[in-house]
Parts: C-alpha cells; structure tokens; sequence
C-alpha cells in the first residue's frame, strides 16, 4: 500500500485497523478521506472477518482537525447528500463496534466522526472540542443529536457555544471519551478492549449494537422543523462571517464577526 493513500486499512485476527492518513495536514478531512473510509467500514462489514474496528489518525498530533477548510460545505449543499452523514452512518449501521482511538487534536468534524464510534479511547495529551462558532457555521442537526445523545444539553452547549477545545481529563469528566491514559499505553489498552470485544459472542455484540441504535430510532426531526435548520445552515454558509472565519483561519488570527 502506497504512502500516498489517504486511507490505510489492516485488519488481523479479527480487529481492522482504519488510519486517516493526511499526518502533515493534522489528517484533515476530505472528499476523498470521506469516500475511502465509508468504503472501507462496508467492506469490512461484508468481510465476515472483522469483529472489532479501531479508527484513528496517522501519527500522534491529531485524531483529525476536521474539514480541509476549502472543503467546508457551501450552502447550495444543504439539504443535498452529505458526505459527513455518509460516514456517520457508516458506523453506525456496521455490524461490529467501532472504537476511535484518540492522541492529540481531535477537532470539528473529526470529533463529529468520532462521537459517531462506539468507544472512544483518548491519551492525556488529547484535545477536543467542535468549532463551528469560530469559523460562523452552523452545526447540522444529526450531528449535534449525537452530541446531545452522548453528552447530554448541557455540555454540548458549553462545546457549542464556545468553540473552546477541551483538554482530554475535562473530555472525560463531560462524558465525551469513554477513558484517558498516557500516549505510551493508548494503543496497547484500546486493542486490548478490541481484543476483548472481538473474543466475545459477535451475535451478542452485533445485536447489541444494533439494539442500541433501534432504540434511538425514534428521534427524527419533523420536515417542517428540518427546513428550517437547513434553512439556518445556508444563511450561516452564505454569510460574510464565514468568509471572515476563513480567512482570519488561514491567516492565524482571531475573526471579528458582524453576524451577517
């Protein structure tokens, strides 16, 4: 497998192992990112090998720190499909759990992506945190949902509202990673849970998740409440702010936003 790919899949004695591959650009995340890894999870989960999946990022500076910024959704995409919602529904509907394995930034959609795993493992040195207020988007709805579903009102609104990364100890304490170590022993404890999980009964784990998430099915947004928080998205995409988050992102500065 080249250098080159984006995607990196392994997979051995039932555990596959999927890397964002994009070390030099903090494994930002892609069009090509995107379809490589809903790819990957469809056929690992047609394999009728793997039991267990361990997502994670090359390197240990970042997990993911979210959209390439020239790939931010424009507001024509709204309400179209959403390669963001693709992976997510990925991992949600393999048969097999998912653990996101965590060493530094793990930012925007990359957490978006992680919260969407089964089990989050993240070493001390971790930071996360959902940045749409920095950069004057608006979160999609599904998306935040799953926030809401793992971390509850409160602190998704403190993560949203701010846009302030958390560091992993105060990760923890929100719910938001499952378990923090030091960076040295991250690796062998997540594929010891991996190991565990995939010794066990996979009719059980399998059913298990899939219960789980039949349970969850019930929350759906009305249409016409739909439309609006589209509605709410494309304005935030079309507005002067966010071309002034843009461009105070790539020059290293704080935006001053006008909220138009």
């Amino acid at each position: 497998m080249s250098n080159e790919d984006v995607l990196l899949s392994a997979t051995e004695d039932g555990i596959c192992t999927l890397t964002i591959n994009r070390p030099a650009r903090r494994n930002a995340l892609t069009s090509e990112v995107f379809a490589r890894l809903r790819d990957a999870l469809r056929s690992a989960d047609q394999d009728g090998q793997t039991r267990v999946a361990v997502l994670r990022g090359a390197g240990e500076l970042a997990f993911s720190a979210g959209y390439e910024i020239g790939q931010l959704p424009t507001s024509g995409q709204f309400g179209t499909e959403d390669p963001m919602e693709d992976i997510v529904s990925a991992l949600e509907s393999v048969r097999f759990p998912v653990i996101a394995m965590i060493h530094g930034y793990c930012v925007a959609a990359g957490l978006g992506i992680a919260v969407a795993c089964d089990l989050r493992f993240a070493s001390d040195g971790a930071r996360l945190g959902v940045t749409p207020a920095k950069l004057g988007v608006v979160y999609p709805p599904s998306s935040m949902l799953r926030f809401i579903n793992v971390i509850g009102v409160p602190a998704t609104k403190e993560l949203f509202y701010t846009g302030r990364l958390v560091d992993a100890a105060r990760a923890r304490e929100l719910g938001l990673v499952n378990h923090v170590m030091p960076a040295e022993k991250l690796a062998s404890y997540t594929y010891g849970v991996a190991r565990e999980i995939a010794d066990n009964a996979p009719l059980s784990v399998e059913g298990t998740k899939v219960t789980i998430s039949k349970l969850l099915d019930y929350q759906r947004v009305d249409p016409s409440a739909k439309e609006e928080l589209i509605a709410l998205q494309k304005r935030a995409a079309s507005s002067d702010d966010l071309k002034e988050g843009q461009r105070a992102f790539a020059e290293k500065r704080r935006p001053v936003f006008r909220g138009r």
